[in-house]
């Protein structure tokens, strides 16, 4: 029977490379890659040749098809993320989800992971946390996000892009965000870097160009904090964007004084 193997790949150092991780990809008969040109790199250092294929955002949904054919025609298949474990803010749920439900063979071949150097490095009491991917950048979603944090009794992890950090961090002091936070770039790279902080403190640091990956840990809450929003303007943008009056009043109740009724009467005027 043909397999599908999910494979993770170093994270910045190559050295990190498993054998398990070496052997499969020299047994496949495809590689599937976000960047052929830096699945290239990897597969030169480990002395392997084997034909490579794009799969990403723009392309998975095209690609199911194409990879159920190779499995049908015995052929093993890995995919592989430009860095870490596939599928982690990543594309691959829809592919993995449609080889589930036709009972193809699926193997995962665990490696490095951001998430999980970025916790172990962070001093936080990491038996639980939560995972929120990259920041976003939407009014709405921002302020999503915001309310997980503030409502977490555990660490939370997620991602940004070296363009977005100063800005992120702009908007987590803007909402009074009182937790401790851990900024962890180029992980396991020549020039790793670590800062610790909080948001007030840590945004003056990106002040000037950064370049590299990041994965930020925030540490739970200290105090029970009320977002610093303008209440009024904040029920503009959700209502903007089509949420309903009902999740409106649930989320705003608990970052707000207001109850979730006097919330939805305060709503109903708008």
């Amino acid at each position: 029977m043909s397999t599908f193997y999910i494979c993770a790949t170093p994270i910045g150092n190559l050295s990190d490379v498993s054998q398990r991780l070496i052997e499969t990809l020299k047994e496949v008969d495809v590689i599937y890659c976000e960047d052929t040109r830096r699945a290239a790199k990897l597969l030169n250092h480990l002395c392997i040749k084997k034909e490579t294929r794009s799969y990403f955002l723009g392309n998975e949904v095209q690609k199911i098809e194409e990879i159920k054919n190779l499995l049908k025609s015995k052929k093993d298949v890995a995919l592989i993320s430009d860095a870490g474990t596939p599928l982690i803010s990543d594309p691959g749920r829809f592919l993995i989800k449609q080889l589930i439900q036709e009972n193809f063979n699926i193997v995962s071949i665990p490696g490095p992971s951001s998430v999980l150097t970025a916790l172990t490095i962070s001093g936080f009491e990491i038996n639980e946390f939560q995972f929120l991917g990259f920041v976003p950048k939407s009014q709405k979603e921002k302020l999503e996000f915001i309310v997980k944090l503030f409502n977490s009794s555990m660490p939370t992890v997620c991602y940004t892009s070296p363009n977005r950090i100063k800005k992120d961090l702009d908007f987590f002091d803007s909402q009074g965000l009182d937790s401790e936070i851990v900024i962890c770039r180029e992980l396991t790279k020549k020039f790793e870097t670590i800062y610790r902080g909080k948001a007030s403190e840590l945004k003056y640091q990106f002040e000037s160009d950064v370049k590299g990956e990041i994965t930020i840990v925030i540490g739970p809450s200290s105090s029970q904090n009320e977002i610093n929003l303008d209440l009024d303007e904040a029920i503009k943008i959700l209502i903007k964007n089509n949420i309903s009056k009902k999740d409106i009043s649930k989320a705003l109740s608990l970052v707000t004084e207001y109850s979730v009724n006097d919330l939805y009467n305060k709503i109903k005027d708008f």
